[in-house]
């Protein structure tokens, strides 16, 4: 009888434990619910401080992530830095060979220097730099979605354009690297006869043709969006520039309608100006103001070319588009 009455007792008092420890877990719980239930979360909107360094900090977490990507393959890196000197020997060495010499006659009657290795050197750091804007910007969005992180990037509260400004970043350190590594080989190798007073103002021109064509690969990221197949967006576009930028050879040497065509883009005023400045008697081969020129340009493209991604951008989302790959 003794016995039985503790064990109602233990049991009563067990129970009361129990649910004790039932009680305080829900009040836990709820406390727990209050602190961490999903809630709306009112983001500073407009243009501001806070979301401008927000928006620069996206753009330089993008141009760290393509860094890292190079970095994780470090042949292809290394071929990477390398090709701009590889793809530029034979310009140099089809003019040297057809021309029999470093200096021709005829190219100074055109422009009015004959140094064939300062002219090609010229235009050619243009290429890479084209190539910056339609591949490494026009392909972007793109390759984003090969990885399959177009839909996260989309998601997030930061603006598309970091993506592709974060690209632009990335591209123009990497080329820029190259472009230096571009001029000690043709130093070293060939000799290089530059004015050196002209150089401030030659990568003022420099400056401003980055800008036109930062505005021109947003335009080829938008058409990438929407055509899918950027490769053939950026393989056009960038044919196109490159026969209209005067790399190897004089501007006046193209039929009248393409010179007039040339104007559209910022590589051939850039190109021109920027030799005016660097090679000793140059004559420009179209006569203007050539910072003007450009500043117009970068203003036209870039206000076209965000203009148009947000077009391309809201065209896709409503479609659906960003799943088909």
């Amino acid at each position: 009888m003794l016995v039985s009455i503790c064990l109602t007792g233990w049991r009563i008092k067990r129970r009361s434990l129990e649910q004790s420890a039932i009680i305080e877990d829900k009040i836990r719980l709820k406390k727990s619910n209050k602190d961490y239930r999903l809630r709306e979360v009112k983001c500073a909107t407009g243009f501001n401080w806070s979301n401008l360094k927000a928006e620069l900090r996206a753009i330089w977490e993008s141009n760290i992530k393509a860094w890292k990507l190079d970095f994780a393959y470090p042949v292809s890196f290394v071929r990477q830095l390398i090709s701009p000197v590889v793809f530029m020997l034979p310009f140099l060495l089809y003019g040297l060979a057809l021309i029999g010499g470093r200096y021709s006659e005829n190219l100074a009657q055109l422009v009015g220097t004959g140094d064939v290795v300062a002219f090609i050197f010229t235009g050619y750091i243009m290429m890479g730099f084209i190539g910056t804007a339609v591949w490494a910007m026009g392909f972007s969005m793109r390759r984003e979605q090969w990885f399959g992180t177009l839909e996260a990037i989309y998601v997030t509260p930061a603006s598309r354009l970091g993506q592709i400004l974060g690209m632009a970043l990335h591209s123009t350190v990497h080329q820029g690297i190259g472009t230096i590594i571009q001029f000690i080989f043709i130093y070293v190798t060939f000799g290089l006869v530059l004015n050196i007073g002209g150089i401030l103002p030659a990568l003022g021109i420099f400056a401003l043709m980055l800008f036109a064509l930062y505005g021109f690969g947003i335009v080829i990221s938008a058409l990438s969006l929407i055509l899918k197949e950027g490769w053939i967006v950026s393989d056009i576009f960038y044919s196109i520039m490159t026969i209209l930028s005067p790399v190897a050879y004089p501007l006046i040497v193209l039929p009248t309608l393409a010179q007039q065509a040339s104007a559209i883009f910022p590589t051939a005023p850039a190109l021109i100006g920027m030799r005016s400045f660097l090679i000793e008697d140059y004559i420009p081969e179209v006569v203007g103001n050539v910072f003007l020129h450009l500043l117009v340009l970068g203003a036209v493209w870039i206000l076209f070319g965000v203009f148009v991604f947000h077009l391309a951008d809201r065209y896709v989302r409503k479609r659906g588009m960003l799943k088909k790959f």
